[in-house]
């Protein structure tokens, strides 16, 4: 794409080169602080604006005046400036700040509708100054790399595509009032001074890609109902995950939450994406898989490894690829070895492993079992998997009842 470069070296000539320049086809470069006067003098910029280095009057660039950038707004690569300010600015195409290294102001009272928010390597913006109403239009959110310790600002957003916040060490709150995500959510690496980061969604509903947050102590999701791919929970502090109107998810893996003692999604009907996988695994203080009791069909594997005794899906008819259930505690394998028709793929279960693995882990020891088909192994001494289970014969269903251990 072009660049048209404007140098603007007397103030005198502002308003004449302001009313010749408020639209181009190119993208529009800024050098000077006489060219960011001319540019606030426009109500209306049709076009691109790129703020060059020694753009800022004393360490501030004033866009004050200018209300509407048709195109892009960008600002990269200057480690002197401090402050950047448009008060009347309501609109803009996508807004990108990148490695302002020493910007701590940003002054965007008005900011209501934008495209892609990318702001990348601000260590020094601790605030986002977007006015009492804040942002409540955007395409999408990427916010990496900054001292923010809050989203005020962005937090009255109601339909984005997609949102990307990660390594901003003092943020202690994402919570974004969206409904639905056309494409990805992805939290990660946040508050790694470690006073807690506390992930909410009140309002969301529908993600239509993959969503994956980490590194998070509550997590709070209560009207989500529908994720078309991976619903990933990785490293969190939680103590306990509840999605408590979740139907649908194309993959729901649990990993590495240490902290973990119970989870609830008593609506889960389907895993049914690509891969469609459950994957639990390495949940030290998870000693019981239940809250499932509508779980029924799972496209592809069924993969839970861990610390735990007792796994209950009681409404399950229909694992499409592998089960695998490999814990440290004692366990009974009986019931799942039983399965039979309800697994398409291989069977794996042991009690007592040393180092639980997921599917395509070889277990170990007296407590192993693994088929193709159903088999049985002696019981443990504690440990049990309750299902219903969907007898086929001659074309006729037949329900065998709850499978169940009675310790």
């Amino acid at each position: 794409m072009a660049i048209t470069k404007l140098i603007f070296p007397a103030l005198a000539i502002v308003s004449t080169v302001a009313a010749a320049s408020c639209s181009t086809s190119a993208t529009t470069t800024i050098v000077n602080p006489a060219g960011a006067s001319a540019l606030a003098a426009c109500s209306t910029f049709s076009g691109s604006v790129l703020l060059a280095t020694g753009v800022a009057q004393s360490n501030t660039v004033n866009l004050d005046g200018i209300q509407e950038i048709t195109g892009t707004l960008s600002y990269q690569d200057d480690n002197n400036v401090q402050t950047v300010q448009a008060g009347q600015l309501t609109s803009t195409g996508d807004l990108q700040l990148g490695n302002l290294t020493q910007l701590s102001g940003l002054a965007l009272s008005a900011l209501q509708s934008v495209g892609n928010l990318n702001f990348t390597s601000l260590s020094s913006l601790q605030s986002l100054n977007f006015g009492q109403t804040g942002i409540t239009k955007a395409i999408s959110i990427l916010i990496t790399n900054t001292q923010l310790s809050t989203l005020t600002g962005i937090s009255n957003l109601e339909q984005v595509d997609s949102v990307n916040i990660n390594n901003n060490p003092f943020l202690a709150m994402i919570e974004l009032g969206i409904t639905s995500l056309k494409k990805t959510l992805d939290i990660g690496a946040n508050d790694v001074q470690g006073n807690g980061l506390s992930v909410s969604f009140p309002k969301l509903e529908t993600c239509d890609g993959e969503m994956t947050i980490r590194n998070a102590t509550t997590i709070s999701l209560p009207s989500l109902a529908n994720v078309s791919q991976n619903l990933g929970f990785y490293g969190n502090d939680i103590t306990m995950l509840a999605t408590p109107n979740l139907t649908f998810a194309g993959g729901i893996v649990v990993v590495d939450n240490v902290k973990l003692t119970n989870i609830s999604m008593p609506l889960l009907t389907t895993i049914n994406g690509t891969n469609g996988t459950y994957q639990i695994a390495n949940n030290t203080e998870l000693k019981t898989i239940d809250g499932f009791g509508k779980l029924s069909n799972v496209k592809g594997s069924l993969d839970f490894s861990g610390n735990f005794s007792t796994v209950k899906l009681p409404a399950l008819s229909n694992v499409g690829g592998a089960l695998n259930v490999q814990t440290s505690a004692q366990f009974d394998c009986g019931p799942i070895n039983g399965l039979g028709q309800v697994v398409k793929g291989k069977t794996t279960c042991a009690g007592q492993q040393s180092k639980p693995g997921s599917v395509g882990t070889i277990p170990t020891g007296t407590g192993a079992s693994s088929s193709a088909s159903s088999t049985s192994t002696a019981k443990s001494a504690a440990g049990h998997f309750d299902v219903n289970v969907p007898i086929v014969m001659g074309g006729t269903s037949l329900f065998a009842g709850l499978l169940q251990l009675l310790l």
